[in-house]
């Protein structure tokens, strides 16, 4: 539980590389460590659920497709404890290729929120998101294999394509927290 409120807590602004305009539940529901949104993000501590949800929901029933806001309209609802209607949420954005809904989706289900604990899965999508400019999913994929939790699921990962995504996550960390945790990960990394 303690990594999930890590997830949670931690803050990292990147680059927007989201196609679909800003909207409200952008601004009440990203997290600040999504580099596809265009909004800074709130802490969940700062989450107004109410609010969230509701924006989340006009968005998501405008734009069913859009993973961005599948991830967000699902954690208005984790953070509401209703894991049973979030995991699908996120699921759906893991699926739709976005890093952030593949790094929470990954996560919860390393949690066992989404029944028994599935590393193997959370160590597919994790990959996934850490192929793109997703600081946190590089972390804790790298983290994680480096432990040998996913010894045995055949990741697509070789050594020269993880330090590099080491070096990734030093040069992606800018703000204090960010830095120590990329700072912990190149150490775990030379220590190897």
């Amino acid at each position: 539980m303690k990594l999930l409120l890590i997830l949670f807590v931690v803050s990292f602004a990147g680059p927007a590389l989201t196609q679909t305009p800003q909207t409200d539940c952008d601004r009440l529901a990203s997290h600040p460590s999504d580099t596809q949104n265009p909004a800074a993000g709130v802490e969940q501590e700062d989450f107004d659920i109410p609010a969230g949800r509701a924006a989340c929901e006009e968005a998501y029933t405008r734009h069913p497709d859009e993973p961005r806001f599948a991830y967000q309209y699902g954690r208005s609802f984790f953070y509401a404890e209703d894991h049973e209607t979030a995991l699908p949420l996120f699921k759906q954005s893991a699926e739709g290729g976005y890093a952030q809904g593949q790094m929470v989706y990954g996560l919860v289900l390393m949690m066992g929120y989404g029944g028994e604990d599935q590393e193997c899965t959370a160590g597919k999508w994790w990959l996934a998101g850490a192929r793109q400019e997703h600081l946190y999913t590089k972390i804790y994929l790298l983290q994680n294999w480096l432990d040998g939790l996913f010894d045995g699921c055949g990741l697509d990962l070789t050594e020269e394509e993880a330090s590099a995504m080491v070096g990734a996550a030093v040069s992606m960390a800018v703000v204090p927290q960010a830095r120590d945790d990329a700072a912990q990960l190149k150490d775990s990394w030379a220590a190897r």
